[in-house]
């Protein structure tokens, strides 16, 4: 059995520890490199995302599958990139966090992780985030894109309301907006001036790597 193939059997059967010791050995025994690490696990979690999108796995699966990558990562693999001095190649900085009156965290927290192990810098900025904060950090980390959710309809608007202060400070054009979350939807994103919808985690990434492709 390959390495690879061992990732993917830990990450499919939600075994933390396995797959933590399985990163560790591959690290100290020089079988791969961190970076290398990073990115056989994103294709595995690209591999889970599709089988959502199928229905082969439910949500809750999925989510754990996010958090057991999550937390391998920062507590083996991030540690282990900056002790050797490297750097993992980012494709782009994302801002994400749930709209103010808003604190549904699930769905957001999944795309996070989503991006995370498809090679994104994410900063996650939890939920009730009011506008100004989204604006505030996108400018400290010059983002590239930033994305709002909104789990209920009633803080639908805070995210229309982003996108208003973006305009007021002139910063639109700057990074691209990405909305989602149960009462979203395409129509929504337009009338409100979005650069792009997602329904779930894989299309947020397949959707913001064709933004940024585009940029």
């Amino acid at each position: 059995m390959t390495i690879k193939e061992e990732l993917s059997g830990a990450i499919l059967n939600y075994e933390e520890e396995k797959l933590k010791n399985l990163c560790r050995t591959a690290i100290e025994e020089k079988a791969l490199t961190p970076i290398e690490l990073v990115n056989i696990i994103g294709d595995i979690m690209a591999l889970l995302g599709e089988q959502f999108e199928k229905e082969e796995i439910m949500l809750p699966e999925l989510i754990v599958a996010a958090n057991i990558v999550k937390d391998t990562i920062d507590e083996i693999i991030d540690p282990a990139i900056k002790a050797r001095g490297e750097k993992r190649e980012s494709k782009g900085k994302v801002v994400i966090g749930t709209v103010e009156s808003d604190v549904h965290s699930i769905g957001k927290d999944l795309v996070a992780s989503f991006l995370f192990s498809n090679g994104y810098e994410v900063y996650n900025l939890g939920v009730d985030v009011p506008a100004g904060k989204f604006i505030e950090k996108a400018e400290e980390v010059n983002a590239d894109v930033i994305g709002l959710s909104s789990l209920v309809t009633l803080s639908m608007d805070f995210q229309k309301q982003v996108i208003e202060e973006l305009n007021k400070r002139g910063l639109k054009d700057k990074y691209k907006v990405i909305v989602g979350g149960a009462p979203t939807s395409e129509n929504w994103a337009v009338k409100i001036g979005a650069d792009a919808w997602a329904d779930d985690s894989l299309e947020a990434v397949i959707k913001i790597n064709n933004l940024l492709q585009k940029k």
